[in-house]
């Protein structure tokens, strides 16, 4: 696209401004997220802030013939909003939500509005944040603000987005020297260089000398760069890295986003809140994530639900690098292993019940790399080892971690946890590897597998109409319903299964569901079908409110 060197632009052309920063910040998201080697449990931040972004520029827009500035930059806020994923994502969409805001009133925007927006879009940041932090995402916001406020009414906008990138681009670098552990890690901080790239696109569109950045990952990459990471820096990641990361939408009318920001930072640290008088968005880390939930749930209705439990993502992070007492030690040597994934701790309680000798921690959205599954291997120390991948996405892993290891690896297929329990349950200790694993594959077909979960975007598949935010179930991988509620999803999908009588029907429930919610489910299961088994553990998987076996 040639450079836009107009001073002022109209809606369509801040549209394009906003397409341009998001499609540098998507050209340079690996080394972004290479940045990132705090054990935080929010993900790749240059992912997050690339999500972020994709749901502000793919949201339906308001109408070409009468749309302003204004209610161009209210349209694409309001879908980052909806669409934030993570830390550096919710930050960076109450960014948006600011520029937003400083461009209300304009039909058009030239230098000047632009500098007042990029004001209030660092303001906005600081706002949501309840303790925040120098040495991020936010003092890079700020330093590009600084430098072109108060506005100089004379520069376009051209000259005022290309010196707010010049100050940000400067903050960014001195990050390390406000954050030690940034320092002790070797990098900038990750949501700083994401604003960094955001505003070097937008320069990029209207100016003819484009920009082209220079990231310098760590020496080695992401995993060299997190293998020398110091112990003091995880000494003081671990006073912060504690109970879970809570992270939900509330929906509703005439809510206070602000009035909400200081319930939440009374009851929890790290606080990020967002939002506007309908919906508000919650970041936190708290020691329990309940009283959270409860009071989101008194002001309105609860949505896209995600509670991560970041005391054990900070000790398999200190383990893998051999850091604290709690580093496992070899097991003794054994004949025979079985390693199943499991995306939750119940579901890795209900395996090693059935005999599995450790679990790999992954499932959807985080799938285990192939290193990973062999380090386990390794740990467990047996002659000969049967790994259960449990999801489509981590067969192709297990599969080439079973070519790469020293040790005999036999990967049982399974595409789902009911897959994986099924053959769990053919496991016999008295049986070679061998002979187990042609059982347990054997008995990957005798189960249906269910799943239900939160629809992120609306779509039509196999005929269903789905709105995002519904629940809706999938059942042997196709969509089998949507509904309101979990529950009414999981009704339809076992409505579509017809288990005949006798059938076992197995609940997993997680992604912040109560237990009392998966027994009123079980109980109207067991009034809508009679003569099934119907069991109920608590699985604690993210972003499924139920996994369901049917055998």
């Amino acid at each position: 696209m040639s450079p836009d060197t107009r001073q002022t632009f109209d809606a369509q052309g801040f549209r394009q401004l906003v397409l341009s920063g998001a499609g540098c910040l998507e050209a340079n998201v690996d080394a972004i997220n290479a940045l990132n080697v705090f054990p935080v449990p929010d993900g790749d931040t240059g992912i997050n802030m690339l999500l972020t972004l994709r749901a502000a520029t793919t949201t339906e827009l308001p109408d070409a013939a009468s749309a302003t500035v204004g209610s161009m930059s209210s349209t694409l806020a309001r879908g980052a909003l909806l669409g934030a994923r993570g830390n550096s994502g919710v930050i960076f969409s109450q960014f948006m939500k600011g520029l937003a805001s400083g461009l209300a009133e304009c039909e058009h925007a030239d230098g000047a509005a632009f500098a007042g927006a990029l004001r209030a879009a660092a303001d906005a940041g600081y706002q949501a944040v309840g303790n925040p932090v120098e040495g991020t995402m936010l003092s890079v916001m700020r330093a590009a603000a600084e430098a072109v406020h108060p506005p100089d009414g004379a520069s376009g906008a051209p000259e005022v987005l290309r010196t707010a990138y010049e100050a940000a681009e400067r903050a960014l670098a001195y990050t390390p020297e406000q954050l030690p552990v940034l320092k002790q890690a070797g990098v900038v901080d990750a949501g700083g260089q994401g604003v960094v790239a955001f505003l070097a696109g937008m320069v990029n569109f209207v100016s003819e000398e484009a920009i082209e950045l220079r990231i310098t990952a760590p020496e080695g990459g992401l995993e060299s760069a997190a293998a020398n990471v110091s112990h003091e820096f995880l000494e003081h990641t671990e006073e912060e890295m504690y109970g879970y990361c809570t992270q939900f939408v509330v929906q509703g009318e005439g809510l206070d986003p602000d009035a909400v920001r200081e319930r939440v930072m009374a009851m929890a640290a790290s606080t990020v809140v967002v939002g506007d008088d309908r919906v508000v968005r919650v970041h936190a880390h708290a020691e329990d994530p309940g009283p959270l939930l409860s009071m989101g749930a008194a002001i309105g209705a609860l949505d896209q639900i995600n509670i991560q439990n970041m005391d054990l993502q900070h000790q398999e992070f200190m383990s893998l690098h051999g850091y604290g007492e709690d580093a496992p030690e070899q097991a003794e040597a054994t004949e025979l292993a079985v390693i199943p994934v499991a995306p939750g701790d119940g579901i890795a309680r209900v395996f090693r019940s059935l005999g599995a000798t450790a679990t790999v921690s992954g499932g959807q959205t985080m799938n285990p790399s192939a290193a990973d599954i062999i380090a386990a291997v390794q740990q467990a120390n047996a002659a000969f080892t049967i790994v259960l991948p449990n999801n489509k996405n981590i067969v192709l892993a297990a599969e080439q971690a079973a070519e790469l290891s020293e040790s005999p690896i036999a990967v049982v297929p399974s595409r789902s946890i009911p897959q994986g329990m099924a053959a769990m349950l053919e496991f016999n200790p008295d049986l070679t590897g061998e002979e187990n694993a042609e059982a347990m594959r054997d008995a990957l077909e005798g189960v249906r597998s269910g799943e239900v979960t939160t629809a992120v975007r609306s779509t039509t598949i196999d005929g269903v109409d789905v709105q995002e935010g519904q629940a809706i179930a999938i059942l042997d991988g196709a969509l089998a319903a949507a509904a309101t509620t979990p529950n009414d999803a999981l009704a339809a999908m076992l409505e579509s299964a017809g288990p005949e009588e006798g059938a076992l029907v197995t609940l997993y429930y997680g992604a912040g569901l109560s237990e009392e919610a998966a027994q009123e489910a079980a109980g109207a299961i067991a009034g809508r079908f009679g003569g099934i088994e119907l069991e109920v553990h608590e699985g604690g998987q993210p972003h499924y409110h139920y996994l369901v076996s049917i055998e």
